[in-house]
């Protein structure tokens, strides 16, 4: 193994530094974008030397370091915060999720550094309190879930030995809490259809394409006409979507009810009628500032105007309330809806995470009840 510091001239005359490693059996160059004046060095230049020669016996310990398991001290010492950003940078899944973790870790820390070695249990607890005064106990979970995921990379590239989270004993973690997951009946969506009020119409039609397909907003909003697919199947006209899932990087393959098929339909002749060329099948509700959520907060917003119209709790009118709409209504209505066949509709890795779709309203708890059969047989008296 070695580690050479190399100088190389340059057009204009300035010496150029850079690293010539060799190191289990290969050669690479690392040059270090530090650059001094070769015939008159002053203070500056030789400060620069300094600075690449301590580069170079920095990159030098990392490879010992890396050869012998070991980890190294300095590392440690490094920021999580700043880690953090990188980190969540360079993962296109679940950004989103990790920038409101990011962005809450920052306002916890105030301006503070967070090095790594400081990240105990008893931090990890006080910053769930943290948490727990800002968001629900289980949006406190799902951000520690990616501050969990971002101590397991930090392990795998030897920065830490273990992930704080997993010496915390069981009985003192957070445990999930059962959420009531707000859906429509498809007697108020009917209601809501037959409202009338004054927004944007393609408001309501993603909003209502949501309800019967299942998808997030983030899967909405940029959905695309040549994401929709149709076949000939048994004879009938099949409609599909096949995309992305932002969230999770899967690609789908979402067969179409009828009322979501309707939709599409209405909204390709809208576009035709006003000589509308768009890529996207719902433009006026593309978002175009993914940062801010500009057109999000603004459709958002609409969208509560319309709940309050039909005389509904504005609260439950949010694009994961057409999520929860979509598997609820597979499961009460559907002769062949169980929860692995609206797992994979929703596009979950796992049946866990649709087990929250486990409950059934009343009417579908007393229609189970009602179907047992009566029985011609009395009861015995019991006897004095």
């Amino acid at each position: 193994m070695g580690v050479k510091l190399r100088e190389k001239k340059m057009a204009d005359g300035r010496i150029s530094f850079y690293l010539d490693i060799y190191h289990n059996k290969r050669r690479w160059y690392e040059f270090l974008n530090i650059h001094i004046s070769k015939n008159k060095p002053g203070e500056e230049d030789k400060a620069k030397k300094l600075l690449a020669k301590e580069i170079k016996i920095k990159r030098e310990n990392e490879l010992i370091v890396q050869d012998n398991g070991l980890i190294d001290k300095s590392r440690r010492k490094a920021d999580f915060v700043s880690w953090f950003e990188a980190y969540m940078n360079g993962k296109k899944a679940n950004y989103k999720n990790n920038l409101k973790t990011f962005k809450h870790l920052v306002r916890y820390m105030d301006g503070k550094t967070l090095p790594f070695q400081t990240i105990t249990p008893d931090w990890l607890k006080d910053w769930s309190n943290y948490l727990l005064g800002k968001v629900s106990n289980n949006c406190t979970m799902d951000y520690n879930k990616n501050l969990f995921t971002a101590f397991e990379e930090a392990v795998r590239k030897g920065i830490i030995f273990v992930n704080p989270f997993r010496k915390i004993p069981r009985h003192e973690r957070l445990k999930l809490k059962p959420v009531y997951r707000n859906a429509w009946t498809l007697d108020e969506l009917v209601h809501l259809m037959q409202t009338p009020c004054k927004i944007e119409p393609q408001y309501k039609q993603a909003y209502l394409f949501s309800c019967f397909t299942g998808l997030r907003w983030s899967d909405v909003n940029p959905l695309q006409w040549k994401e929709i697919i149709t076949k000939t199947i048994d004879g009938n006209e099949e409609w599909f979507i096949y995309f992305e899932q932002e969230k999770t990087e899967d690609i789908e393959y979402l067969p179409l009810s009828d009322q979501a098929v309707q939709i599409l339909k209405q909204q390709k002749q809208e576009q035709k009628e006003n000589k509308e060329i768009t890529p996207f099948v719902f433009p006026r509700v593309k978002e175009t500032d993914e940062e801010n959520s500009k057109v999000y907060k603004k459709v958002y917003y609409k969208l509560k105007q319309w709940a309050k119209a039909a005389g509904y709790d504005e609260k439950r009118m949010h694009f994961h309330t057409g999520r929860h709409t979509f598997a609820t209504n597979v499961l009460e209505n559907s002769p062949d809806g169980d929860l692995w066949t609206v797992s994979k509709l929703l596009g979950h890795k796992s049946i866990s995470a649709t087990q929250i779709y486990a409950h059934v309203r009343d009417s579908k708890k007393k229609a189970a009840v009602k179907g047992l059969p009566m029985l011609n047989f009395k009861i015995p008296q019991a006897v004095a």
